[in-house]
């Protein structure tokens, strides 16, 4: 065996190479696994009693917000997405209201959502519920699904109608 330490420029030309073909299999191994990517699958009863399922939007973009009550961000946000579902309900794209709130009932959920005009699906959920979506390091949280079923996109944070639409059309 051949020690490098006497061969300083071929010991640097075998690093560099080393790290080139490292580089070069995790940069395949990403695009492979982009491309064969599993749809995402989520089912949930809404808090108004309807079954929806992710396999079902394919086809759609779908965004899944995840909030809750007493999060001031998250009731910032509200009247934009509100305002967002309304306006693309017939551009293929649905919205998906997650709520984390632990002291709320669907039927108090139900009446907020009635209150707060939002015409889209509100779903009480759980924090072991949302393991499918990945890391969810506070809320808001909003993700986008696309139409073949595969997570695409996350924002953390507040989002804007502006912002939910840049990551669709970053996401064809």
């Amino acid at each position: 065996m051949v020690q490098l330490n006497f061969f300083p420029k071929m010991r640097y030309r075998v690093q560099r190479l080393t790290a080139a073909i490292g580089l070069a299999g995790w940069l395949v191994f990403g695009l492979v696994a982009n491309a064969f990517a599993a749809p995402l699958e989520f089912s949930k009863q809404d808090v108004n009693g309807k079954t929806h399922a992710l396999s079902a939007e394919r086809g759609n973009y779908v965004v899944i917000n995840i909030w809750a009550t007493w999060c001031p961000p998250c009731r910032k946000e509200l009247p934009e997405l509100a305002q967002f579902a309304q306006t693309h309900e017939k551009d293929h794209i649905q919205v998906w209201g997650l709520s984390v709130d632990a002291n709320q009932s669907p039927a108090e959920l139900s009446l907020f959502a009635e209150e707060n005009h939002l015409g889209y699906p509100i779903f009480k959920t759980r924090p072991d519920e949302l393991a499918a979506f990945g890391n969810i390091p506070g809320i808001p949280t909003t993700f986008l699904i696309n139409p073949k079923g595969e997570l695409v996109g996350r924002h953390v944070g507040a989002i804007t109608g502006e912002q939910l639409m840049q990551m669709i059309k970053n996401n064809p």
